[in-house]
């Protein structure tokens, strides 16, 4: 009878002990897929919210490149953020007359009206906050003086995970925008609900979405403010219990490969440089001395303080019979007697029906492309009348009172870099113009061969000749 009860408690025991194991199996495998639930949860949420951070990119880069389009004269330039809820503007709409001042870089909420957008908010509900470089802003007054494709961005994108700088080490690397999807709030982070009316909680306190990194010291949610000055936000690459914003960045290069792939893009300039070149023709043409009086104005020098300024695009006589495109005439002026105190700025409409003022919002965007040549036969100083014995040539051919070259976007090795912010390359035009006509810039040479020829990867500099009839061409 013993035998037999201490089977049956055996079994008992066994049977209790197999109710446990399943259990802890069962308990196991719920957890297991809880996590895995969990995990996959997660995986779905960052792949929707990159979607849309996709979808707000492309409409950025298009907004880029149409602005000029819709408002003919403006640079390639981005929209200003929703900045808050005052200054009279609508939900989602940028805040362009009121962006603070020219050269700082702002943050706000995505202008998704002006990108003809619905309001793209992340999967917590939140609308996406966006960050636009000072150097980019489509912003009223406080647009900067020069926008194109060589303009650095002034931000800069953290690797919380690696404590590195991911994006923007190099200064033509820095993005020029960022798009931010703040996903769910994090435990220090309260944020109000929606008003009535809105798609976006107007005036939001950027803290309550945006995070701070504690290592590192960068708060998303704060930009210094400085003109000229470089930002830094931070990221991980997965989901952490103190950060978890998601962002996407544009960079100057994004604009690039859409904006010279645009059929229209080489036709502009080329109007641009023959409009340029029959201002600097009139010039020759309004001389005191009459019609045999075809002097032409000195250049101004490669190297200025700051490239994105008109002003310092002034003449000097200084040795050098090329450098950049002039808009101040003053030296010349001093020489030839000619009242036209600015070449591009003053160029007469009547006498010069291509220069519009399309074409100078245009020059103003894109001078420090243009480079000018003039022959010694033609300079302020030449003896009147002036003729062509020892002019410039183009490929070893024509004899041209003078010469402007636009230079295209950067090739292979040349660096477009420029104070206040970044080392000067701009002063050497290697890293603007190919072949002769890099050597021959600044030159003292009086008879210079210059180069032109067919766009390609080594070359794609345009050439536009004035001859000693002060007739212009392409060249």
């Amino acid at each position: 009878m013993a035998g037999k009860t201490n089977s049956i408690r055996h079994r008992q025991r066994g049977a209790a002990l197999l109710l446990i194991m399943l259990g802890v199996i069962a308990a196991t495998a719920t957890v297991l897929l809880l996590n895995l639930s969990r995990d996959d949860l997660r995986t779905r949420q960052f792949k929707q919210t990159q979607s849309t951070l996709a979808v707000a990119r492309e409409a950025l880069i298009d907004y880029a490149l149409l602005n000029p389009d819709y408002n003919p004269g403006e640079p390639f330039s981005l929209p200003c953020p929703d900045i808050d809820a005052g200054g009279g503007f609508a939900d989602g709409e940028a805040h362009t007359t009121a962006c603070g001042a020219a050269g700082v870089s702002m943050i706000g909420r995505l202008p998704w009206r002006t990108l003809g957008l619905p309001a793209l908010k992340d999967v917590s509900s939140a609308c996406l906050w966006y960050v636009v470089s000072g150097t980019w802003k489509n912003a009223g007054s406080a647009t900067a003086a020069m926008i194109n494709n060589d303009s650095n961005g002034q931000l800069q994108l953290y690797d919380i995970e690696r404590a590195a700088i991911s994006e923007g080490v190099a200064a033509d690397d820095r993005p020029i925008a960022m798009v931010i999807a703040p996903m769910q709030a994090l435990a220090t982070q309260t944020r109000p609900g929606a008003l009535s009316g809105a798609e976006c909680v107007p005036g939001a306190n950027a803290r309550q979405y945006l995070d701070a990194d504690a290592g590192s010291g960068i708060s998303n949610a704060t930009l210094n403010g400085a003109v000229d000055g470089v930002d830094v936000l931070a990221v991980v690459t997965g989901a952490r219990a103190d950060h978890n914003d998601r962002i996407v960045t544009v960079s100057r290069s994004d604009i690039e490969r859409r904006l010279i792939n645009r059929a229209d893009f080489r036709d502009n300039m080329r109007s641009l440089g023959l409009a340029a070149a029959a201002c600097i023709a009139n010039y020759g043409a309004s001389n005191p001395g009459g019609v045999t009086d075809k002097r032409l104005p000195w250049p101004a020098p490669t190297a200025l303080t700051d490239y994105r300024l008109n002003a310092n695009y002034d003449d000097a006589d200084n040795g050098f019979y090329s450098g950049r495109l002039p808009d101040i005439t003053d030296d010349s002026n001093s020489t030839t007697g000619n009242a036209i105190a600015r070449v591009l700025s003053d160029c007469d409409a009547s006498k010069v029906p291509g220069w519009t003022s399309i074409q100078m919002a245009r020059w103003q965007h894109w001078k420090d492309h243009f480079y000018y040549a003039v022959s010694e036969a033609f300079s302020p100083t030449a003896t009147t009348p002036s003729n062509c014995g020892n002019c410039l040539t183009v490929n070893v051919g024509g004899q041209y009172a003078a010469a402007l070259i636009f230079a295209g976007s950067r090739l292979a090795g040349q660096v477009r870099n420029a104070p206040p912010t970044d080392a000067d390359t701009k002063r050497m035009p290697g890293n603007y113009l190919e072949g002769l006509n890099a050597s021959n810039i600044p030159g003292p040479a009086t008879a210079q061969n210059f180069e032109s020829g067919v766009s390609s990867p080594v070359f794609n500099d345009l050439l536009f000749c004035i001859d000693d009839q002060l007739v212009v061409s392409e060249c």
